[in-house]
């Protein structure tokens, strides 16, 4: 059976997997881990890997997308 085929907003992810995020939800509550990939049971969400290895958690994909071209913008900014 072959993998399955990457969505264009996957394959835009793909290049930040691995890659640390740290993301505020709401005032107080913000997540930290790192981009470990996609949520099999729905193409338009990313799986964060906690700060805690036995946590996880998922964001939509354009939030995780988002956040890491808006941070390559900053750093060439500066």
């Amino acid at each position: 059976m072959s993998a399955p085929q990457l969505t264009g907003l996957q394959k835009r992810a793909s290049k930040y997997l691995n890659k640390a995020i740290s993301y505020q939800l709401r005032p107080g509550e913000v997540i930290e881990g790192y981009f470990s990939g996609f949520d099999p049971n729905s193409i338009d969400r990313a799986v964060i890997q906690m700060s805690n290895a036995a946590d996880k958690t998922t964001l939509p994909l354009m939030t995780v997308l988002n956040y890491f071209e808006g941070v390559e913008d900053d750093e060439a900014l500066s």
